[in-house]
């Protein structure tokens, strides 16, 4: 048993202690050329494109070859605005969801404090006091 011990003791020492890292600086033009940016004209045109947007178009008759040419003559300072505007939309649901939650929030709590007698709001729970 000691043995096992002396000799996984010694192969974790030496798996520690052979870790390396190699770091390097990385160069400008290596940083710029691995990534691709869209245009913003680009950008528009796939977030035009994507399903559940293309599905809300489509419901308000807007035909998708009108969007592509009002894009193509958009100049570039209305397009990144358009753009920027996209990239800061929020992410999720309604307004309804948010509403639903905080109700859930405002009950839990409410049920907890009734729970430790703090509180005298629902007929249903017994405090522990």
């Amino acid at each position: 048993m000691k043995i096992s011990k002396l000799v996984l003791s010694f192969i974790l020492s030496i798996t520690l202690l052979t870790q390396t890292s190699w770091a390097q600086i990385a160069s400008t033009e290596a940083l710029f050329n691995q990534t691709e940016t869209l245009s913003s004209k680009e950008k528009i045109i796939q977030f035009t494109a994507r399903q559940d947007v293309a599905k809300i178009l489509e419901q308000m008759d807007v035909d998708p070859k009108t969007i592509e040419e009002r894009v193509a003559a958009m100049t570039d300072e209305e397009a990144s605005k358009f753009a920027q505007e996209i990239d800061t939309l929020p992410a999720g649901s309604d307004a309804l969801g948010s509403l639903i939650g905080a109700a859930v929030f405002v009950f839990v709590v409410l049920l907890i404090t009734d729970i430790l007698g703090l509180t005298k709001v629902f007929n249903f729970t017994r405090s522990v006091r």
